[in-house]
């Protein structure tokens, strides 16, 4: 046996895995997004007109290449590049789920796939809206609730980037879920960064 096919032979296995890893993400990624309930309002926050930059590059340029593939008839290729082509589609799904921003009757879910980004209504202690470009900042700070010990009740920074023509119908959730008793400060200038 060859030291190139052998090379070759753990550069297909390494494939099938990160194309396994890519799929079970994926999974993972959906699931979590049919068990949020009473979803109120989402919206996309990717930085590619609200995709995912580097993923939809990447499905971008395998589907270019798969199209190259097939075209010149390359059948030796077929299964290599089709499962960069469904590597990128699982990790397009993955990041786009997860990129986009969730306001349901519990809490804010920034973040599918990461619980630190996900914040019950009752956790907020304060808020800040800070009106930016196509949108407004919030800053939103709450209670730790997970802290090691029992009188840790440290407050932790969120900040939700929530654009133009969400803003009245966040605001409208915020008074309901939040209160009346905290108004955000929204025209008067001051330093986001110095809220740590």
């Amino acid at each position: 046996m060859s030291i190139t096919s052998e090379i070759h032979s753990l550069f297909v296995l390494l494939l099938a895995l990160f194309t396994l890893a890519a799929t079970f993400l994926a999974l993972y990624s959906i699931a979590n997004a049919i068990r949020l309930r009473n979803v109120r309002m989402s919206w996309n926050s990717g930085k590619l007109g609200g995709y995912p930059l580097f993923s939809t590059l990447f499905l971008a340029s395998a589907v270019v290449i798969v199209s190259i593939v097939i075209y010149l008839q390359l059948e030796s290729y077929y299964t290599i590049f089709g499962c960069y082509a469904w590597m990128g589609l699982s990790w397009s799904v993955s990041s786009f789920l997860a990129s986009k921003s969730y306001i349901t009757d519990h809490g804010i879910v920034k973040n599918i796939n990461d619980p630190s980004q996900t914040i019950a209504w009752h956790q907020i202690c304060d808020y800040v809206e800070k009106p930016k470009s196509r949108g407004s900042l919030f800053v939103f700070m709450y209670q730790n609730l997970e802290g090691e010990e029992e009188n840790d009740k440290s407050l932790t920074r969120l900040e939700l980037f929530v654009p133009d023509k969400k803003v009245s119908k966040f605001e409208k959730i915020i008074g309901l879920k939040v209160g009346k008793s905290m108004i955000p400060v929204s025209n008067s200038s001051f330093d986001i960064k110095a809220i740590e």
